[in-house]
């Protein structure tokens, strides 16, 4: 698979792991936002909020 998607926050390309699966958590390792994953084909997804 190896899909990438682009961080929300910085727009930085991150690589899904093969094994990734719908309600995984993803984390952006240049600036550490976390995505998660809603569905797989096709890849959709939705930035972690931090309540604060």
């Amino acid at each position: 698979m190896n899909e990438k998607v682009i961080c929300p926050d910085c727009k930085n390309e991150i690589v899904l792991a093969e094994e990734v699966m719908v309600g995984d958590i993803v984390e952006c390792g240049e600036c550490g936002t976390e995505i998660e994953i809603l569905s797989l084909n096709p890849v959709k997804f939705c930035e972690l909020v931090e309540e604060k």
